[in-house]
């Protein structure tokens, strides 16, 4: 098998892998959110069997954990869609794709293990925290402890 065939098939095998990390991403980021609802339901109903009202702003502390893990696993995922986004630019730009067939060359970075392409970079944690798909979420479940934590303050009272 010369180079080019071999660069070929180290490309197909890339694109194949990238799907899959992004799926598992998208799982765990989906476990993730589960996993931090039950855990903050679990904490409110304790919060209200037990009647200690002081426990409810532990509420937040749990929110805001699962925010930041979730926006680390984001950042991650984020950037293999950039990879795959990448891949997917030349394979989509006909002369890159003629000039890589006519050199029997592929651009040094697109084939698997597709870690080389020094042009990307990978989001900051800020802009993960403020992906939509992440702080919709994390921000009404911060709103539903605030007024979860009101309603325990009016029944102290």
């Amino acid at each position: 098998m010369e180079r080019f065939e071999f660069q070929l098939v180290m490309l197909q095998q890339g694109a194949e892998e990238l799907e899959k990390k992004i799926a598992n991403f998208s799982t765990i980021l989906q476990q993730l959110k589960t996993a931090a609802i039950t855990i903050w339901v679990a904490l409110i109903g304790w919060v209200f069997a037990s009647k200690i009202d002081a426990l409810v702003p532990l509420g937040y502390v749990i929110i805001f954990g699962f925010w930041f893990l979730e926006a680390t696993y984001w950042r991650v995922q984020f950037y293999y869609m950039q990879i795959a986004a990448a891949v997917t630019e030349f394979l989509n730009d006909e002369s890159a794709l003629d000039d890589s067939f006519n050199t029997r060359s592929i651009p040094k970075g697109l084939v698997h293990p597709l870690g080389s392409l020094n042009t990307l970079k990978m989001p900051s944690l800020g802009r993960a925290m403020a992906a939509p798909s992440i702080y919709i979420f994390y921000t009404f479940l911060s709103a539903v402890n605030s007024i979860v934590w009101l309603i325990s303050l009016k029944i102290a009272l």
